[in-house]
């Protein structure tokens, strides 16, 4: 007897093993059928301001970044109500060309989305980081000097005499003198050439004069500008839909539901197949769990039974020595 309930237990094995190895081969066959349930309900809140006139209805179904599809099981459309709140807006801007850092805007405007409502607002945002670039020389410097006592032997600028020269202003000498004279630095601005500017004309005092136009390069920067800060958003008070969406294996939505959306689909095709596979697999298992479990409990039963059965025996042959 003993023997005879190994064995059935060891053909229950056997086939729930087979079973298992089947299913095997299936999902092989049919790489796309996936069990996820760990991932099977899916909200989704509306990013608009609904209005309850609208008759707005949201999608029947939602697909997410796996491929795996939801179908809309509920929904409903709910009060909002945001109150003021701060947002962190950044905006980089690119500055060409620029002679000082002073010329760079504190403030620039920014226009921020709320992420929410879709609402857009104008905030002014000041500097939050400023780093320089590509430098380089270039043209568009000059000024005006005026020569006084024209007709002389020379000028004087500070220290320098200047030669007079009727044909151009002989101040090759003195760049640096000059730029000293305009309050500019040296290091950033550089003069390359001079020329009259007109014919002599007599100034205040009676002295006679003569303008010069100066002429040099200019160091600029390009400057790689980021303006952050936070923002205020206005408050808010609108409607929101809120959107459930289940998948085809999720427990919530039930195997005989997606076994029946998957079958009940008109002519027989390979996804009958495969909604048939899903339900048949899952009754397939419960069933030889539970002929597993019954054997478990009747192999337990017969082998207490047996044990008695031989404690018995041997008190007999204990009795029968005496």
């Amino acid at each position: 007897m003993l023997k005879k309930l190994l064995f059935l237990l060891a053909v229950i094995v056997c086939v729930f093993q087979g079973e298992s190895y089947e299913k095997h081969i299936w999902a092989a066959e049919y790489p796309e059928i996936k069990v996820d349930t760990q991932k099977s309900e899916v909200i989704i809140r509306s990013q608009i301001a609904i209005d309850e006139n609208d008759n707005y209805i949201p999608d029947e179904s939602y697909t997410d970044q796996d491929g795996k599809e939801f179908w809309l099981k509920e929904w409903h459309i709910e009060p909002l109500y945001l109150p003021e709140r701060k947002e962190w807006a950044v905006q980089t801007v690119d500055y060409k060309e620029v002679e000082w850092a002073a010329q760079i805007p504190e403030y620039t405007p920014i226009t921020i989305k709320d992420k929410v409502t879709g609402q857009t607002v104008k905030r002014d945002i000041p500097i939050y980081q400023m780093e320089p670039g590509n430098e380089q020389w270039v043209p568009g410097f000059s000024f005006i000097a005026v020569f006084h006592s024209y007709d002389a032997d020379y000028y004087q600028l500070g220290g320098k005499k200047i030669p007079f020269d009727n044909q151009k202003p002989q101040i090759k000498d003195c760049y640096t003198e000059l730029l000293n004279e305009i309050q500019v630095d040296p290091e950033k601005y550089r003069i390359t050439d001079a020329a009259w500017e007109g014919d002599p004309y007599v100034g205040d005092g009676g002295i006679i004069c003569r303008n010069a136009l100066v002429t040099g390069e200019k160091k600029v920067s390009d400057y790689h500008v980021t303006y952050g800060g936070e923002a205020i958003l206005p408050s808010f008070q609108g409607n929101q839909c809120v959107a459930v969406y289940r998948g085809f294996n999720s427990v919530t939505d039930g195997w005989d539901q997606a076994g029946d959306h998957l079958v009940n689909s008109g002519d027989s095709t390979g996804n009958d197949k495969k909604g048939s596979w899903v339900i048949f697999r899952r009754s397939v298992v419960v069933t030889f769990s539970i002929l597993l479990i019954i054997g478990l409990i009747v192999l337990a039963i017969s082998l207490k039974r047996r044990l008695k059965h031989i404690k018995k025996r041997k008190e007999i042959d204990h009795e029968e020595l005496y």
